[in-house]
């Protein structure tokens, strides 16, 4: 497993014909980003379900919208598991070693993100010990220009969240227990 790998963001990305990152993920025009965050959710969809993204959507979040602002932006995505000791203590050393990333699985995704990104993370519904962002987190997450944070997973810290007015954040609920027991297995993977 490599992460946030450029030969791998090229491959699933063939049909993208515009600028990219350095680490080759598609760079969706400012201009483009603008005109989708005034649409509503049902216009949006129509578009996707039209071209066959059919299986694109997701209900039931709870939401830190403090200024009403709709999210857009440009995907960094994370997958975690559920912890396995021998995977995860190599994709950790892996990470760490070998591509010279700091601290944990977390805060991974987070070092990537560029202005106007959105991070989405899909750590299986995990709340407890599934709190993937707190208020630290959360602030790194809006210091470095991105636009909100789509979690299929928890948050702790909910209030400090909810005071960051610039930030938006799609979240499955809140727990005070920290980041648990869960592996990294993708950064900007589907």
């Amino acid at each position: 497993v490599r992460f946030d790998n450029r030969d791998d963001i090229l491959q699933l990305t063939p049909k993208w014909e515009g600028d990219r990152f350095d680490n080759g993920r598609p760079r969706v025009p400012d201009a483009i980003l603008t005109r989708i965050s005034k649409i509503a959710i049902e216009e949006a969809w129509g578009v996707c379900w039209g071209q066959d993204y059919k299986h694109q959507f997701q209900g039931e979040w709870q939401v830190i919208n403090p200024k009403g602002k709709t999210l857009a932006g440009r995907a960094v995505t994370g997958v975690m598991v559920p912890k396995r000791p021998d995977l995860h203590d190599t994709l950790l050393e892996y990470g760490q070693k070998e591509e010279g990333r700091v601290g944990f699985f977390n805060s991974w995704v987070i070092e990537v993100l560029e202005k106007e990104d959105v991070i989405v993370i899909d750590m299986f519904d995990k709340v407890f010990q599934g709190t993937y962002s707190g208020g630290n987190l959360t602030n790194a997450i809006a210091a470095r220009g991105a636009n909100g944070q789509v979690l299929w997973c928890g948050v702790r810290d909910l209030e400090q969240i909810m005071d960051m007015e610039e930030l938006v954040t799609y979240h499955r609920g809140n727990d005070p227990t920290a980041i648990g027991d869960v592996t990294l297995t993708g950064l900007n993977v589907p």
